[in-house]
C-alpha cells in the first residue's frame, strides 16, 4: 500500500485516523475512542502509538509518512503551538509541538477541526473548485471556517470563523454570559443542537401548554432531536422554536455573505446531517433576505471524514509550499 500521509481528526469522544495516497484518496481509516487526559504528553503518547500500529497494519510505519495533519476541537495558535478554547481536551497552555516531535520528527500541520473540515470539503467535497466560501457546522455547538482567496483565513488570533460568539440580542446575551452554558457563545446557544434543546426545555418549564416534545423526550433531558421529531408531527411549539433558530441562522449567514461578498456557504455537522430539509429551510430564508445577491447553500458531503481528509490535504499543501 503506497501510503503518503496521515490525516487525524481529534474529537471529544471519537478520533478518526486516515491514511491517504499522494492524490488524497483514503487508503484506510480507523475510528477509536478518544483517550481524554489533562496531560497532552500522555495524549500524544497514546495517539502516536495507535497511529504507529495502524500504519504497521497497513504495510507502513510512522517514518514512512511524508507528513501528518491533525485537527483539534479548539483554537490552534500556529505561532505559539498552544491549543486554547478546547474544553473537551482542557490542556494547559503549553507548546504542544515539541511534545509531538518526540514521537514524529517529520512535517506536522496542526489546526482547528472545522478549518480542517473546510479543507476537506474544498479538496474533495461540496466546495471543490471554489476559492471563496464559508463552512458552518451545526452540532453540539457551532463551528465556522473561512476559505478566502484560495486559502484558509485564520485571523490575527487564529480564531476566525468562531461565529458561535456572535451577539444577537445584546441585553439577553450579556445577561446569560454567567449561565451554566457560558462556555457556549450567544449565537451557539440560539441555533446549535444544545441551544435548540435548551430552548425547548425552557419552553416546557415556563409554559403549561401541551407539546409533543415532552411526550417524545419522556422523562429524560430534552434534546434537539426531540424538537425535530415533534416538528415532523406538526407540533406548534416545536415549529415555533425551530423556525426562530432557522431565522437566526439565516440572518447571520446573510450578514456574513454581505460582509465578505461570499456566494457559497457549506453547512455540516450532526444537526444538519440528521435532519432532512435543514439546508433547504436555511437556503429559502437566506434567499428571501438577499434577493439581489444569490447565495448557494450546500450541505457538506464528506461527513465525519471531512476533518481527516482536510488534515491530509493540509500536509500536501505544506509539502507543495503553499
Amino acid at each position: 500500500m503506497n501510503i503518503h500521509s496521515a490525516g487525524i481528526d481529534v474529537g471529544g469522544t471519537k478520533t478518526l485516523l486516515c491514511l491517504v495516497d499522494e492524490e488524497g484518496n483514503i487508503l484506510a481509516q480507523h475510528k477509536l475512542e478518544t483517550q481524554l487526559t489533562r496531560d497532552p504528553r500522555l495524549f500524544f503518547a497514546w495517539l502516536f502509538d495507535e497511529l504507529g500500529q495502524f500504519c504497521a497494519a497497513n504495510g507502513g510505519g510512522l517514518a514512512s509518512l511524508s507528513g501528518i495533519g491533525i485537527g483539534f476541537p479548539g483554537v490552534m495558535n500556529e505561532s505559539t503551538g498552544i491549543l486554547s478554547s478546547a474544553p473537551a481536551l482542557n490542556w494547559p497552555a503549553i507548546d504542544i509541538r515539541p511534545v509531538i516531535a518526540a514521537h514524529y520528527p517529520g512535517i506536522i500541520v496542526l489546526d482547528n477541526d472545522v478549518n480542517m473540515a473546510a479543507l476537506g470539503e474544498h479538496a474533495a467535497g461540496a466546495a471543490a473548485g471554489s476559492e471563496d466560501f464559508m463552512m458552518i457546522t451545526v452540532g453540539t455547538g457551532i463551528g465556522g471556517a473561512m476559505f478566502l482567496n484560495g486559502q484558509l483565513y485564520r485571523g490575527a488570533g487564529f480564531s476566525a470563523g468562531e461565529i458561535g460568539y456572535l451577539i444577537l440580542e445584546p441585553e439577553a446575551d450579556l445577561a446569560s454570559a454567567d449561565s451554566e452554558n457560558s462556555e457556549f457563545g450567544p449565537f451557539e446557544m440560539a441555533v446549535s443542537g444544545t441551544g435548540i434543546g435548551q430552548k425547548a426545555a425552557d419552553y416546557l418549564l415556563e409554559d403549561s401548554r401541551f407539546s409533543l416534545i415532552r411526550q417524545i423526550a419522556g422523562s429524560g433531558p430534552v434534546r434537539a432531536e426531540h424538537v425535530f421529531a415533534a416538528v415532523a408531527q406538526e407540533d406548534a411549539a416545536a415549529v415555533q422554536i425551530l423556525n426562530k433558530s432557522y431565522d437566526q441562522m439565516a440572518v447571520v449567514i446573510k450578514n456574513i455573505t454581505i460582509t465578505l461578498d461570499l456566494h457559497l456557504i457549506i453547512l455540516g455537522g450532526g444537526v444538519v446531517e440528521k435532519n432532512a430539509g435543514y439546508v433547504q429551510e436555511i437556503a429559502g430564508r437566506v434567499s428571501r433576505y438577499t434577493p439581489r445577491q444569490p447565495v448557494i447553500i450546500r450541505q457538506a458531503v464528506l461527513g465525519n471524514q471531512a476533518g481527516a481528509i482536510g488534515a491530509a490535504a493540509a500536509v500536501r499543501s505544506r509539502l507543495a509550499g503553499k
